[in-house]
């Protein structure tokens, strides 16, 4: 016999959901928004900077 599950349980399942998906959200987030890896030196972006370091 099939039973249907109760409105409590069907609501448990979608509130698990939705806090399984900010989780992964969250995470996914961090992982994206870390900062690139600095250069070790600088490369000179037009004639300014090369007349500066010289």
């Amino acid at each position: 016999m099939a039973t249907s599950s109760s409105p409590q349980l069907r609501r448990r399942r979608l509130l698990g959901l939705s806090a399984l998906l900010a989780v992964a959200f969250t995470a996914t987030a961090a992982v994206t928004a870390r900062p690139a890896p600095a250069r070790a030196a600088a490369q000179p972006e037009c004639l300014a900077d090369l007349i500066e370091t010289s």
